[in-house]
């Protein structure tokens, strides 16, 4: 079962394909697309699942992905460092979550939330206190082509996601990012 003939030229126009382009994708006449799109004609069994079946690859292709809306710019701390530097680093770039590594591994994560539930447990005095005494969970790791369905799950279990490239880090997810998907998917 397909969806509707009249989603095709809606989801061409979508992709900013031309009829002829999209003809040539698909393996049929531009004058067949033509006429499909102006409601003379109906497509074929055949012309119809080649007409869909570009149309579903053509949006895969151009679907959103985990490198789409990352911030590549990722601040890090040592989990030998004090507290007071991950608090300095946060305020710094308006970050409110880092990820720790130790040495270049990734080790954990530290953020506001940690440091004020320390706080309120009734240890005011955490400046000098190493980071790794503080630390959460390391972030979960995706690759860069990584759909957005499963960035999204991820970030409903976990407060960020970072993005990996050949074994390094190349940029971080974190919930208010997907707020770009808003931006992205209205142009």
């Amino acid at each position: 079962m397909f969806p509707p003939i009249t989603e095709i030229k809606r989801r061409r126009k979508f992709l900013e394909i031309t009829q002829a382009d999209f003809a040539r994708k698909s393996g049929v006449s531009q004058s067949l697309i033509a006429k499909v799109e102006s409601g003379i004609s109906e497509p074929s069994y055949i012309s119809a699942k080649k007409i869909f079946e570009t149309l579903d690859a053509l949006e895969s292709k151009n679907s959103t992905v985990a490198r789409d809306i990352m911030r590549k710019r990722v601040v890090t701390v040592q989990k030998s460092e004090p507290v007071h530097r991950a608090i300095e680093i946060m305020n710094k770039f308006n970050v409110s979550q880092i990820p720790v590594m130790s040495n270049e591994i990734l080790s954990g994560s530290i953020s506001e939330k940690s440091i004020l539930n320390k706080i309120a447990s009734g240890t005011h005095d955490i400046a000098s206190v190493k980071i790794h005494a503080l630390m959460d969970d390391a972030y979960p790791t995706i690759g860069e082509d990584t759909p957005l369905a499963t960035v999204i799950s991820l970030l409903q279990h976990n407060p960020a996601i970072l993005v990996m490239a050949n074994e390094n880090i190349s940029g971080i997810i974190t919930k208010a990012d997907i707020f770009k998907i808003v931006k992205l998917h209205r142009q």
